[in-house]
């Protein structure tokens, strides 16, 4: 296999695809059809005979850091993106026909009283049944059947070997970090049941402590830790443009675009702050690297970068009463419980499918890890067939250990 021409290919699919996922959600070009952007750019780059020759290559590759096997999961993850685009197309417009996220953004209301969030999150679940979890459950099993093709006896198997991680191992730890933590008590903080986590989340109640200009309290934290801004910073209002914050790595290390419009709150700080440290981390990449060592990295380590600066998201502001800290505690303790009880629910998915006796099961486990009441509803679009669980459960261990010098070389490494 002619590898520099392998890389030469792979960059050209990285930046197509960045730059229309930018463009699209940036509120930049409404086109977006990632289904024949796949297609185009198959051939030669993650086709069987191009997955078959770095598997081949990767297996005797020596070297410690793992660069074939990087590329290897590049191929893989591509073609499970072709298997699943048309669908994931499907659930994204159906989304926007049904206005799920303006229904999100209602439950953040801190003023809207239980009747109408009940009723908000009636129409959510009438939108995952109707509409969104057949093709959900779709995608699934192209991702089950597509590890088979390929010639692992299963999905598990598949992700096991491709992140050359022991996946019954991290489910352990997993189960561990339930059975050795408490579900936060978020009936404190005015939350009973799914539907109340948007507004949880939301803590309009902090506002009046939170910088009036987030990117300016992004700027002057990177200043502050003397973290260079290498990277483009797009804060305009525009139509179509993504609620969340997002990175887009359009060309590692010189066209990278952070992505914001911030309509207030505590986490949308956050998502900034969370971006902000991929976008830092990737404009630090070596310019004459090659295309592995500047695109694909360590995905557990580059969240748990992101989730260290993300902890700075508040650096500087006043907290009389400690109770923005207390709150952010609260919601850390909430999130790895959450994922944690993620990483088992996708795990039982690769593995059985889209059985029906796994809908209760996981109610009752994100209930158990939440304290929240939870519906069953949510059991297939709630999972992510692509085990990003297994990076971000992962990630945030690893996050834990950085202090500030520790972040600022990790991040600059």
């Amino acid at each position: 296999m002619d590898l520099d021409a392998y890389r030469a290919r792979a960059q050209a699919f990285a930046t197509d695809l960045n730059r229309a996922h930018h463009r699209r959600f940036a509120g930049l070009d409404g086109a977006w059809d990632p289904a024949a952007l796949h297609a185009r750019h198959a051939p030669g780059l993650f086709d069987d005979r191009a997955i078959d020759a770095l598997r081949d290559a990767a297996a005797a590759d020596p070297d410690p850091t793992q660069p074939l096997r990087r590329l290897l999961r590049f191929a893989v993850e591509a073609r499970l993106g072709a298997a699943t685009a048309a669908v994931d197309a499907d659930r994204a417009r159906a989304e926007a026909d049904e206005g799920l996220a303006d229904l999100t953004a209602q439950l953040a209301n801190a003023d809207a009283a239980l009747s109408a969030r009940i009723a908000l999150e009636a129409q959510r679940l009438d939108v995952v049944t109707r509409r969104l979890s057949a093709p959900a459950a779709e995608g699934l099993e192209r991702v089950r059947a597509e590890a088979r093709t390929l010639g692992w006896p299963s999905a598990r198997a598949m992700f096991s070997a491709l992140q050359d991680l022991d996946l019954g191992a991290l489910a352990a730890e997993a189960e561990a970090l339930l059975r050795a933590t408490d579900a936060p008590a978020l009936e404190e903080h005015g939350a009973a049941a799914r539907f109340d986590l948007p507004r949880l989340h939301r803590a309009a109640w902090a506002d009046p402590l939170l910088p009036a200009d987030p990117v300016a309290q992004l700027r002057t934290t990177l200043q502050h830790l003397g973290l260079p801004e290498r990277f483009a910073i797009d804060g305009a209002v525009r139509a179509g443009k993504s609620a969340r914050a997002f990175c887009a790595a359009i060309h590692v290390p010189d066209d990278v675009h952070l992505v914001v419009a911030p309509r207030g709150g505590l986490h949308d700080l956050e998502a900034l702050f969370h971006e902000a440290g991929h976008a830092v981390h990737l404009t630090a990449r070596d310019p004459t690297a090659p295309f592995e060592d500047r695109h694909l990295l360590d995905r557990a380590d580059s969240e748990a970068l992101a989730f260290a600066f993300e902890a700075h998201a508040t650096d500087g502001l006043a907290d009389p009463d400690g109770a923005l800290a207390g709150h952010r505690a609260t919601m850390a303790t909430l999130r790895a419980r959450h994922r944690a009880a993620a990483l088992l629910h996708d795990l039982d998915l690769l593995d059985a499918g889209p059985h029906p006796a796994l809908r209760e099961r996981y109610a009752r486990r994100m209930a158990g890890a939440t304290g929240l009441t939870w519906p069953s509803a949510p059991w297939l679009t709630a999972a992510d067939p692509l085990l990003r669980s297994a990076d971000y459960l992962r990630a945030l261990g690893r996050a834990q250990a950085l202090g500030t010098d520790a972040l600022h070389r990790a991040l600059l490494a």
